[in-house]
């Protein structure tokens, strides 16, 4: 199980090289890598709540996702006058992976520090 929470670290730096080799441009090896990435966070974040707690919160972390967009939309509402939509979803997207990283670190140290403790 612990496969698959410490993944996404391994695997955001195994898309960045690859993209590297493919766009040959670092700014845009980043920026696909944590978008295709993003995926690979949430799932580990999925696993790493079912491992720590045992319940699947899968639906909360969908709904988090979709409240980001909701949000984000209503944001840009605001501050213009119509929603651009690619925009919009691709602001969500990185605010999201900006929201996942921190919170797979944390829940990565709260499994380090279970597994030494039990």
């Amino acid at each position: 199980m612990t496969v698959f929470i410490i993944f996404p670290l391994f695997s955001l730096i195994a898309l960045y090289l690859v993209f590297l080799l493919l766009f040959r441009k670092h700014g845009k090896a980043v920026r696909f890598a944590l978008d295709f990435g993003t995926f690979i966070v949430l799932y580990a974040i999925h696993v790493a709540l079912i491992a720590l707690t045992g319940t699947n919160y899968l639906g909360w972390i969908v709904i988090v996702v979709l409240l980001v967009f909701a949000l984000n939309a209503l944001w840009q509402r605001i501050r213009q006058l119509d929603v651009d939509l690619r925009q919009m979803i691709r602001h969500s997207w990185r605010i999201i992976i900006l929201l996942a990283l921190p919170v797979h670190f944390i829940l990565f140290v709260l499994g380090i520090r279970q597994l030494f403790i039990s």
